[in-house]
């Protein structure tokens, strides 16, 4: 059985599953200059060495799924930052660095997933991206296409990666591509989604990579069974029990939850968020809710993940 198989075995049983945290905030951390425009997807260019010594602490702390640092390695990421012709470089490297990691740290079946994310200027710089089109069918020229997806899900299949992570899927037209892209590399599929609280107490998605969709909505266009697990990620931690329970509403396999913790000043992370201890309680109440796939996104680091491993130990999910 591949690892990928694995992981999905213990998940059927019931168990908890530790994913690591976040990398390009924790590049940053270990001083690795964040680009204005592609973040932490150059240090696949510049600095692989840094982000391999990074899945290696990871999978120390106790990581099971390691997330290759292709977040923002899409050419929707790379082009305007004048490196459209390397983002076939900057995938492979990345997958590398955890493959390579993996061989050499990991002691069990570690699986690595390699992330296709909505990142791009937009993120970034919202109001230099120009407006977004109105309506939440139209299809948002400025946010990753079919054609950005499907290049990077063959790099990263090609490049040996287990699964396929989508992250910050916050939009039914480019969500629908990525889900297309990922499904036709015949790997397992994870869906992330990033709610955000509106005025009204309600979720919705975020208004920089958002449709305008309510978190329902965009669940109930984009949630198709055949989902290897649904996450949760790079959301407040605060948000994040009240999306587990709707997605549950939508979706009967396994959850994940991988939140944020401080803040964001493109093109660097504001380090004043949870500490492992305080992330942990916030974890141990998303176990209780049923969550079986638990880690950390930005702010996050190795300390938050070996707080997980230690706190969470042999528990397993409610359900």
């Amino acid at each position: 059985m591949d690892v990928a198989g694995v992981i999905s075995g213990r998940l059927a049983e019931g168990e908890l599953v530790i994913i690591d945290g976040g990398m390009g905030s924790q590049l940053q951390a270990e001083g690795v200059p964040m680009d204005e425009v592609a973040w932490s997807a150059r240090a696949n260019l510049d600095r692989p060495d840094a982000v391999q010594r990074i899945h290696e602490a990871y999978i120390r702390a106790g990581a099971e799924v390691i997330i290759a640092n292709t977040f923002a390695a899409s050419r929707a990421a790379l082009e305007p930052a004048g490196l459209g012709s390397r983002v076939a470089e900057a995938n492979r490297n990345a997958v590398r660095a955890a493959l390579r990691a993996r061989d050499a740290a990991a002691t069990r079946p570690v699986a690595v997933a390699g992330s296709m994310s909505s990142f791009c200027p937009v993120a970034m710089e919202p109001a230099a991206a120009g407006p977004p089109p109105a309506g939440p069918a139209a299809v948002d020229p400025r946010l990753p296409s079919l054609a950005d997806f499907r290049e990077q899900a063959a790099l990263l299949a090609e490049a040996g990666a287990d699964l396929i992570a989508l992250e910050m899927i916050d939009d039914q037209s480019y969500g629908r591509a990525a889900l297309q892209a990922a499904a036709e590399t015949g790997l397992p599929v994870w869906l992330g989604v990033s709610p955000a609280r509106r005025d009204d107490g309600t979720l919705g998605t975020l208004p920089e990579i958002g449709d305008g969709s309510s978190f329902t909505d965009l669940l109930s266009a984009l949630v198709d069974p055949a989902l290897a697990a649904i996450t949760v990620m790079h959301a407040d931690p605060g948000v994040t029990l009240d999306a587990i329970d709707i997605i549950r509403g939508h979706y009967a396999g396994p959850i994940g939850a991988y939140a944020e913790t401080g803040g964001w000043q493109p093109p660097n992370w504001v380090f004043d968020g949870l500490s492992p201890g305080e992330y942990l309680q916030h974890a141990t109440a998303w176990t209780d809710r049923g969550a079986q796939l638990i880690g950390g996104c930005c702010g996050t680091g190795p300390g938050h993940i070996q707080a997980l491993t230690d706190g969470l130990g042999q528990r397993t999910a409610a359900r």
